[in-house]
């Protein structure tokens, strides 16, 4: 995987390649993320280098089946209510959020594309809520098939029931493999900022980005029930918990061997749900 989250997206193409994209009716795939603190040991974009990296699998995955997609460059200016407290994280305010989304959108549609699948790699609720509002306008006023993919885990905390049009639930029947690596000490915490997986990814697409040195010093400060409470608080409260701005286990990343496994079948997965869709 480059560097570059340009790379292999829109802003790497030519006005006349757009142009055809469109009136192949290519599928879009559009990265969002943020930019935020990611402890001691992972670079501030993580979250937007994830988006990408699995957009251009997606689209991979896409082309092999005869399905022709094309990426928006990522959108990182998202809003971090979580880790706010932390110097490095930008948060915008929601309204501006929207009102980008919506042009961007506009964009789209002005450009004569249709079906544009949203790719989200950041929990917070408030970011996930722009998003999804910035998605119902263009749904209604531009006539797109706008979709956001969301894990069915997430579905409670963000307050939908699965089944509204704006969304594509994903919630693949995942194998015994998939949990390799996991230790028996983490069981039953949350892993959920900067941790084991989300650094054994880094290391799998963006090595040069990880400092392992550290990584692998680090303790663990995976969350209780409780502690997730506090964590969503923001602000000192959210410092006060993990000082250091991982709330995981990052040495655990070396326990992770099986990332290739996991990645390839997740990226099946949402091409399938993606393709099914449309046929619907």
């Amino acid at each position: 995987m480059g560097y570059s989250i340009f790379e292999k997206t829109m802003a790497d193409m030519t006005w006349q390649e757009i142009e055809n994209a469109s009136k192949e009716n290519q599928i879009v795939l559009f990265p969002l993320g943020v930019i935020e603190e990611h402890g001691p040991h992972l670079p501030l974009g993580t979250d937007i280098y994830w988006s990408y990296a699995s957009c251009r699998r997606i689209q991979e995955e896409l082309n092999s089946k005869g399905e022709r997609a094309l990426i928006v460059p990522p959108y990182y200016w998202g809003i971090n209510h979580c880790t706010n407290g932390f110097q490095g994280t930008f948060t915008v305010r929601a309204e501006t959020m929207k009102a980008v989304l919506m042009d961007i959108f506009n964009n789209l549609h002005d450009w004569g594309f249709h079906n544009i699948f949203c790719n989200n790699y950041h929990g917070d609720v408030m970011h996930i809520r722009a998003i999804l509002e910035a998605i119902k306008v263009a749904r209604s006023e531009f006539g797109l098939n706008v979709r956001m993919l969301i894990d069915f885990y997430d579905l409670n905390r963000i307050g939908l029931k699965g089944d509204e049009d704006d969304i594509l639930v994903l919630n693949p029947d995942y194998p015994e493999e998939f949990y390799t690596g996991m230790l028996e000490s983490e069981r039953g915490l949350y892993d959920i900022h900067a941790g084991g997986y989300e650094t054994a990814f880094m290391k799998y697409c963006f090595s040069e980005l990880v400092n392992e040195e550290v990584a692998q010093n680090l303790k663990s400060t995976s969350l209780t029930e409780n502690e997730l409470k506090q964590w969503g608080e923001g602000g000192e409260s959210t410092r006060s918990l993990v000082p250091l701005g991982y709330a995981g286990n990052p040495a655990g990343y070396r326990n992770i061997t099986n990332i290739d496994y996991i990645e390839k079948f997740t990226t099946e997965y949402i091409v399938r749900q993606i393709i099914e869709s449309l046929n619907d």
